[in-house]
């Protein structure tokens, strides 16, 4: 399946702009990331948004079986030609489907995803903070193609200029790595950024302690609220008293002027369990005043 043949399939197509469909017609790419998941033919793939099958007949070549979800019944019909025991079609919105019907025991996922539904997607595979889906158990591995902007952030770590709330929701869950950058000219039609390609490994348990999750990611959710913030002020938006904040940044040895986007995960998850406290302090206190 040729480079050249992939681009004029793919012009053949009428590709909708609502559904944000960029067909990726790079061979050697296609290859590259399906490489990326070191994949066997004893493996369940879980592919999201499959389009005209470009990357599915890749994986295909493994000898893994796979499951691929597409919202475009177009797509569907031409997927269905495909004709491979090994693979099965579900023509559903991948953010309404049930995973734990779809989900084996270990499964791997990929996939060439919507640009403006990459986040949806995210929370959706992997859940919220100390609130994992029932499914996450079930994954190996996820490899998606995606806005390289995102990409950055997905990656990012503390102190870096596009660290943010999703890249604390991604380290608390898994493992990641940018793998390499897709030029737009690889894709039909041709988008208007630069992709990339993510690697997530979810961690077999969380990587910090936390007394209250709830709280952990209020706190995370109010840090970032206006990033430019300095962070004490920014708590404010979870009544707070500045000078229970103060005392929190004392213990934790925070400086008091210190934003958001400079805490790890593990440094908000501290500033998480002192607030904690204080607040069940305060209730024991005016349980004892009653």
């Amino acid at each position: 399946m040729g480079g050249e043949n992939l681009k004029e399939r793919a012009q053949a197509f009428q590709s909708k702009k609502r559904l944000g469909q960029h067909f990726l017609i790079n061979q050697e790419t296609l290859v590259r990331i399906a490489h990326s998941q070191d994949i066997s033919p004893l493996d369940h793939i879980l592919e999201i948004g499959p389009g005209l099958g470009f990357l599915t007949s890749v994986l295909l070549e493994t000898g893994a079986s796979i499951t691929a979800v597409e919202l475009d019944i177009d797509c569907v019909k031409v997927l269905n030609d495909l004709t491979c025991p090994q693979l099965k079609v579900i023509h559903q919105d991948f953010l309404q489907c049930n995973l734990a019907e779809i989900l084996e025991e270990k499964t791997k996922v990929i996939g060439n995803i919507p640009y403006q539904i990459t986040t949806p997607i995210l929370c959706r595979l992997l859940g919220e903070i100390g609130e994992p889906t029932p499914w996450l158990k079930s994954i190996q591995s996820i490899v998606l193609t995606v806005q390289q902007e995102l990409a950055k952030r997905l990656v990012a770590r503390a102190g870096e200029d596009d660290y943010s709330q999703i890249s604390v929701l991604v380290q608390y869950f898994t493992e990641a790595k940018l793998l390499f950058t897709v030029a737009p000219e690889d894709f039909y039609p041709i988008p208007e950024v630069t992709s990339a390609v993510v690697r997530l490994v979810p961690h077999v348990s969380p990587p910090v302690q936390c007394n209250d999750h709830k709280l952990l990611r209020q706190v995370v959710k109010a840090g970032f609220k206006q990033r430019r913030k300095m962070l004490k002020n920014n708590l404010s938006f979870l009544a707070y008293d500045q000078e229970i904040i103060m005392a929190v940044f004392d213990k934790l040895n925070f400086d008091p002027q210190v934003r958001a986007e400079r805490l790890d995960l593990q440094q908000f998850a501290l500033l998480a369990n002192e607030l904690s406290k204080t607040k069940q302090s305060s209730k024991n206190n005016m349980s004892l005043s009653v």
